[in-house]
């Protein structure tokens, strides 16, 4: 684990715990792409922290969306297909489930 500073580390000390390859693969490379003056802020200007606090909010989120998230929404579609073969087109009828299902 790599301690990712997640807005930069020249505009703030928090950082998140994150796998050392996608903190150096995916979060470190993301950050390269932000302007040098907002990344590297030699100066300390306050509106760059706050550019690089929403930067990196915005970049550390959608990571652990995919990482933590997406994969469900997958997990979801292959059990719903396995249930329709298994139990039929609306297995989910008569079961706490159908509270879930679309209305209308």
């Amino acid at each position: 684990m790599d301690n990712h500073h997640v807005a930069g580390k020249s505009n703030s000390h928090v950082t998140v715990a994150i796998p050392a390859n996608d903190h150096r693969s995916v979060l470190s490379v993301g950050q390269y792409d932000w302007p040098k003056e907002t990344l590297e802020n030699p100066k300390g200007c306050p509106l760059r922290v706050a550019a690089g606090c929403i930067r990196g909010f915005t970049e550390t989120v959608c990571y652990l969306i995919e990482e933590l998230l997406h994969w469900i929404a997958e997990m979801l579609e292959l059990l719903s297909a396995v249930l329709i073969e298994r139990l039929g087109p609306n297995w989910w009828f008569g079961t706490p489930i159908a509270q879930f299902a679309r209305k209308g």
